[in-house]
């Protein structure tokens, strides 16, 4: 199952919650402070988390 986001998914919470449901990949797009360690914390899970770069959503 994946899950795609169109904002950056900042906090780790956001992939326990995927893993639960079982997801295995994740669309976002990054560039949060700590994308880096949440993408680490989702291979750990053994979610494939890619960024796009691109955001569908503007405040």
């Amino acid at each position: 199952m994946s899950l795609a986001s169109d904002g950056a998914l900042p906090f780790a919470d956001n992939i326990t919650e995927a893993a639960r449901y079982g997801v295995t990949a994740i669309a976002e797009p990054g560039g949060a402070a700590r994308s880096a360690e949440i993408a680490e914390f989702a291979a750990r899970h053994g979610i494939t988390l890619t960024h796009t770069g691109l955001r569908l959503f503007r405040h």
